[in-house]
């Protein structure tokens, strides 16, 4: 039986939930010290570990590009100077340890279990995925001596690759463990009310290891020091599982009045009908990419953006008098008031939640055509990264496509309409960094406020989709006017470690981070 007791940081400070709400945490009450079985706490995990998903979304939002600040506020300090600290983003850090610990409780209560192999292949996987997340934006991190508890109180810092490799090795097990469970009649099955997001289909948790895999491995490519290893690994990896073609997305039951689904009340409405964003509007930048100035998309911009193509922008930084405030009737990624049931990223409370995307499945697969590191076409899986991005936008909070949307003809419209644009046209793109850009910036625009860490993390890697260092234009950048980083772009390369780790774990926190020129081991710009 698991004793619900957590450690800040790994095991120094006693806590009783993670900084975003887990809606079927039973974690709730360090003081009172309860008991569950993995059975229990492996839907809450699921579901904490999507929430956490939103938490990296938002956060980063302002650094991709997606957010500004919004008129009739003042005070947005390191928002717009990016003149944060140690005291910024902790939550990242603590929730994803939290979520961590829990499936770390699972693994080493069903590992020595065979019976149980599903539930101990879910849990490696997901831990993986927690690890994976974190690694992208703090780099070295306890993974080796971590989630031990009192045993470990100060965890020893692990290099970022060797997170990364660790990972893929637990990726791969978990893979292979599923597939000889499956070949067992009397492995115990995942229920589907215990997998709130793929019901129980183990097949289809081994392809979203396989895709949270293949991103590791691409990132790591692109490495001269890891890129052999790396490409060797790609070369073998496990085609037939596959990869994702369908939306890994969490749904234990979202109830407005209750616990309505963490997007839409962290950009939409509260369960009480409040507006929760009325500090952040969209940027001119990102928005070019639905007007024409970049690519035109009125497809998808109608359905993501209140008011479009006539929505409330801003510049992030601009915080002059003539900035409009955000809309009095509802959040900018709305397009309804208070609506309970519409398109887009907030599409109502009872949705669900994204964790991957089969868009970003098929773009991941384009670039690795595209290298070389499989065999494919890269141009058909740039083409079904944007179709899966329609689909998934054009989905109600059931889950389906509404019936007034015809993804087919609105595609072969948006191709039509940028014929002559490399971005959209994949046959234009004749050299290697043309196809590439094209990836990541359609990419870019299909995560646009539903992944927006992972839209941070590959301008980080491959800086794209394109801008001019310097620029003030804020269509040729999405860098804040008031930005006080070193760096050419303008930008911040990374956030910084919890100052509790610092305090905590002295002797193994990393010196001398600075956030302008300390880099993610992926990162070469």
């Amino acid at each position: 039986m698991k004793k619900i007791f957590k450690y800040i940081l790994l095991g120094a400070v006693v806590i009783g939930a993670s900084s975003c709400k887990k809606y079927l945490d039973i974690n709730t009450n360090p003081n009172s010290l309860t008991t569950a079985t993995p059975a229990l706490v492996l839907p809450q995990a699921i579901v904490g570990a999507a929430s956490i998903s939103v938490s990296f979304n938002t956060s980063f939002g302002d650094f991709s590009g997606a957010r500004a600040n919004a008129g009739g506020f003042g005070g947005f300090g390191s928002v717009v100077t990016y003149d944060f600290g140690t005291g910024d983003f902790a939550g990242l850090w603590t929730s994803t340890y939290d979520n961590a610990n829990d499936f770390e409780y699972i693994i080493n209560e069903t590992k020595s279990t065979p019976s149980q192999a599903y539930s101990t292949g879910i849990a490696r996987i997901m831990k993986s995925f927690a690890f994976e997340r974190l690694v992208n934006q703090y780099n070295d991190l306890p993974y080796s001596d971590a989630l031990k508890g009192a045993l470990s109180l100060q965890p020893k810092y692990d290099k970022g690759p060797d997170v990364y490799k660790a990972c893929i090795v637990e990726l791969n097990k978990a893979m292979a463990d599923i597939t000889a469970a499956q070949a067992i009649a009397s492995t115990d099955k995942v229920s589907a009310s215990a997998d709130p997001m793929f019901k129980g289909d183990m097949d289809l948790w081994k392809k979203f290891a396989n895709t949270v895999k293949l991103r590791m491995l691409i990132k790591m490519a692109g490495v001269p020091a890891l890129a052999t290893e790396a490409k060797t690994a790609l070369s073998g990896i496990n085609t037939t599982i596959g990869f994702l073609t369908t939306d890994a997305i969490v749904n234990p039951g979202y109830i407005k009045t209750e616990r309505p689904n963490p997007v839409y009340n962290s950009i939409g409405f509260a369960s009480n009908g409040t507006n929760t964003t009325t500090s952040r509007i969209p940027t001119r930048w990102i928005y070019s990419f639905y007007t024409g100035a970049k690519l035109s998309d009125n497809f998808r911009g109608a359905v993501i953006y209140r008011g479009f193509p006539s929505s409330i922008i801003n510049q992030l930084g601009d915080e002059s008098t003539g900035v409009p405030p955000a809309a009095a009737a509802g959040s900018a990624w709305i397009t309804g008031n208070n609506a309970t049931d519409v398109l887009g990223v907030a599409k109502g409370p009872t949705q669900g939640t994204p964790v991957l995307l089969a868009t970003e499945s098929n773009f991941l697969l384009a670039e690795a055509y595209a290298r070389g590191y499989l065999t494919g076409n890269a141009e058909t899986a740039f083409n079904e990264g944007i179709k899966q991005s329609f689909t998934y936008l054009y989905k109600t909070v059931g889950n389906t496509v509404d019936p007034s949307k015809n993804v087919t003809v609105d595609v072969a419209s948006y191709l039509t309409n940028n014929v002559g644009s490399p971005l959209a046209n994949f046959s234009l793109a004749t050299t290697l960094e043309q196809k590439i850009e094209a990836i990541i910036t359609q990419k870019y625009v299909a995560l646009n406020m539903i992944a927006n860490d992972e839209c941070y993390n590959e301008f980080r890697r491959t800086a794209y989709p394109t801008i001019v260092n310097g620029s003030i234009d804020p269509l040729k950048t999405f860098a804040s006017l008031k930005s006080i980083s070193t760096r050419a772009d303008k930008l911040p390369s990374r956030i910084l470690y919890p100052q509790a780790e610092y305090n905590l774990n002295p002797t193994n926190a990393p010196a001398g981070i600075n956030k302008f020129t300390s880099l993610i081991f992926w990162d070469l710009n």
